[in-house]
C-alpha cells in the first residue's frame, strides 16, 4: 500500500495497491474513486474494508481495479474541490465517506454512479429519497449508532439508573437525529432526559459539570464536536462518580465506560458489494440503502473499576475489554 501527499491541496492520495493477479472472468480495469471528509482510524477502516471487499471478490488496484483517494481532512471547501476533480475524472463509481462528503458529491453529480458510506440517516440529510430502491444515482449504507443496544448496555451496567444526561452539539444535524431517535426508545428503559449543549469543544467541560447532581449517567452520541474534548468529561466523569458511556467504540479507549457500534471494516465491505453490483450494470438507484449488522462491543475495565461497577457476564462474554482492570 503506497500513500503519497499532494501538497498544493494538502490531500493524501492513493496511488497503488499492488496484489496478485487478476481473476480471469474480470476482462477490463474498473476505475474508482473514494472521497473522505477526514482521515481518522473509523473512517479508514471504511476505506480498508471497502477494498478487502473488493480484493475478495477478485479486485485488485494494479491488476484490474484503478483506485484514487483523496481526503479533505475535514475542510468542507477542499472536499467541493474533491468532488469535482473525481467527477472530471469519471469513475466507475464515485465512494463517499461521511454526510458532508455524500452531500457535496450528490450536489456536483446526478448522473455518476455514488455508493456513499457513514451517513447517520440518509433521508433527512437528502442524500437519497427512499431507503428501498431509491432512485437516482446513488446508494450506499448508513450507520446509525445501534442506539437501543447502547441503552440496554447502560441499563444492564447501571441497573438503578433513572435520569440520563446527553452532550452534543446541536448544530450538527446527526447528533440531533440520533438524539431524536433515543428519545423514542427512553420510555422501554425508564430513563427520563436532561440534554446539556456544546456548540464548540470549549464548552464540552462546562457541558458535563452542568449535568452535576442532575443525571445518573450520560451518554454521548456519535458527535465529532464532543469526542475532540471527550476526555474533559470522563474526567469529571470520575470525579463526581457518572459513568459515561459512548456511541463510538474507539472512544471507549479514551475513558468512556463502554459502547456498542458499528465495525467501520465491515460497513466498508458491504459498500464493496454494492459497488460489485454497480459493476456488473445494476443502476445505483435500484440498490437498497443498507445498514451493517456487524457490531462489536468495547468495555473499560480501568473506568469500570473506579466507578464502582461490574462487567456483566453476558457483556463480558462478548466485549473486547480495554484499560487496566
Amino acid at each position: 500500500m503506497k500513500w503519497t501527499t499532494w501538497a498544493p491541496m494538502a490531500l493524501v492520495a492513493c496511488l497503488t495497491f499492488p496484489g496478485l493477479q487478476a481473476p480471469a472472468q474480470a476482462q477490463s480495469e474498473q476505475r474508482i474513486a473514494i472521497a473522505n471528509m477526514v482521515d481518522i482510524p473509523q473512517l479508514l477502516e471504511v476505506r480498508d474494508g471497502l477494498l478487502s471487499g473488493l480484493k475478495a471478490a477478485g479486485y485488485e488496484d494494479g491488476r484490474n481495479l484503478k483506485v484514487s483517494y483523496l481526503s479533505a481532512q475535514g475542510n468542507a471547501g477542499t472536499a467541493a474541490q474533491i468532488v469535482r476533480k473525481f467527477v472530471g475524472e469519471k469513475p466507475d463509481v464515485l465512494v463517499t465517506i461521511t454526510t458532508p462528503m455524500a452531500q457535496s458529491a450528490l450536489s456536483a453529480t446526478r448522473t455518476l454512479p455514488v455508493v456513499f458510506t457513514v451517513v447517520t440517516d440518509p433521508l433527512g440529510a437528502k442524500v437519497v429519497k427512499s431507503l428501498k430502491k431509491p432512485g437516482g444515482n446513488a446508494t450506499g449504507i448508513s450507520d446509525l449508532a445501534p442506539i437501543d443496544r447502547q441503552l440496554k448496555m447502560i441499563k444492564a451496567m447501571v441497573p438503578n439508573a433513572k435520569r440520563l444526561g446527553v452532550i452534543a452539539n446541536p448544530g450538527l444535524d446527526g447528533s440531533n437525529y440520533q438524539i431524536e431517535v433515543l428519545k423514542g426508545l427512553l420510555g422501554q428503559y425508564g430513563l427520563s432526559l436532561t440534554q446539556a449543549s456544546a456548540p464548540n469543544s470549549n464548552e464540552v467541560s462546562s457541558a458535563m459539570r452542568s449535568l452535576i447532581g442532575k443525571v445518573d449517567v450520560v451518554w454521548i452520541p456519535n458527535d465529532p464536536t464532543v469526542y475532540a474534548a471527550l476526555e474533559s468529561a470522563t474526567r469529571i466523569g470520575l470525579e463526581q462518580k457518572i459513568p459515561v458511556f459512548t456511541a463510538e467504540t474507539r472512544t471507549v479507549e479514551r475513558g468512556s465506560v463502554a459502547s456498542v457500534g458499528f465495525d467501520y471494516t465491515a460497513v466498508g465491505q458491504e459498500a464493496a458489494k454494492q459497488v460489485l453490483q454497480i459493476f456488473k450494470g445494476t443502476k445505483p438507484g435500484d440498490i437498497d440503502v443498507l445498514m451493517p449488522q456487524a457490531y462489536r462491543t468495547v468495555v473499560n475495565a480501568g473506568s469500570v473499576a473506579a466507578l464502582g461497577l461490574t462487567i456483566p457476564p453476558e457483556i463480558e462474554r462478548v466485549a473486547n475489554i480495554v484499560g487496566k482492570r
